[in-house]
């Protein structure tokens, strides 16, 4: 199932995407289908993508091998929208793969972009992701259109050739770069928090300090783990925000860098009040230590660095 964001949602995702040459270069011929066949909007299909980019970003080998199971997947998704938790739109099968289609072509085209102007023929990483995208569609009608609409708009609104900037989605540290100054200092000023209640930890974490900052700055660049961190958890917690799923990550990021620190001395660092059952217990996803569900969980674990590469 896939959710109608509202208004509120469409204009913070917007804040996050203005900037991205290639999604002001969508954002016309999206708005178009949208008037034409009962599109998604810009911003849902936009994010649509960014969802299938944090699947993909989780796999650390054969990413191509995920394309035709997160298609189906997709397909099945965009068949019951979701709208404010309440009601549900059954679309026709029809209308769920032109969706299908459109959010994988824009996918396949922010792939592409990792590729700096005149390199276009040498191989790229996501050149095999891309490759399977093709492979699939090709064949398709609205992909072709979508295709064909896309490489036509040469000129802006300006009357200017458009310039593509290129960026790699597969790397988040590019996101914030795309955002606008609402949604960039949003993310700051979370990463700022994060590292305030956090201080604490740095003598114990050494050298691995770096890798937790870097690690906050990415969480914080997540829409929905940031949402999630606004979130008072629980409710009586003196720091005002998301202490649960704080101390998830904390527990995550000491376990997956196997750092020889008690989680005596961490719940000590971070506070008077009793924190370990949090910190151990980032898995409980039935239970209630735990503030993260699987998926976040493995997207987590996908943003902490090599061992042997700290940040």
């Amino acid at each position: 199932m896939s959710k109608q964001l509202n208004s509120e949602e469409r204009q913070q995702l917007h804040h996050r995407y203005r900037k991205n040459d290639l999604f002001r270069h969508w954002s016309p011929i999206l708005c178009q289908l949208e008037w034409e066949q009962q599109e998604l909007d810009v911003n849902t299909i936009w994010w649509e993508s960014e969802k299938l980019l944090q699947q993909l970003r989780q796999e650390q080998e054969a990413r191509d091998e995920m394309i035709p199971y997160l298609f189906k997947s997709l397909i099945v998704e965009l068949k019951t929208i979701e709208y404010d938790g309440k009601a549900t739109l059954i679309r026709t099968d029809e209308q769920a793969e032109l969706s299908a289609v459109t959010v994988m072509c824009v996918l396949m085209t922010r792939l592409m972009n990792a590729v700096e102007e005149g390199h276009e023929e040498e191989d790229f990483e996501n050149r095999p992701m891309c490759v399977a995208i093709a492979n699939i569609l090709r064949n398709h009608p609205h992909f072709q259109l979508l295709n064909e609409r896309f490489f036509k708009r040469k000129l802006g609104n300006d009357g200017k050739k458009i310039v593509i900037t290129p960026s790699d989605p597969m790397h988040m540290e590019e996101l914030l770069e795309n955002m606008d100054e609402v949604a960039r200092k949003e993310v700051e000023k979370m990463q700022q928090t994060l590292m305030e209640k956090t201080a604490g930890l740095q003598p114990l974490f050494g050298d691995y300090w770096d890798s937790w900052q870097h690690l906050c700055k990415l969480v914080c660049m997540d829409l929905e783990l940031l949402e999630k961190l606004k979130v008072v958890n629980p409710g009586n917690n003196d720091w005002g925000m998301n202490q649960k799923l704080i101390c998830n990550i904390i527990g995550l990021f000491r376990d997956v860098m196997e750092i020889k620190v008690s989680w005596n001395a961490v719940n000590t660092a971070l506070s008077e009040k009793q924190l370990r059952s949090y910190l151990r217990n980032h898995t409980d996803y039935r239970g209630s230590d735990a503030d993260l569900n699987a998926e976040q969980h493995r997207r987590i674990v996908a943003m902490i660095p090599k061992k042997d590469a700290k940040a």
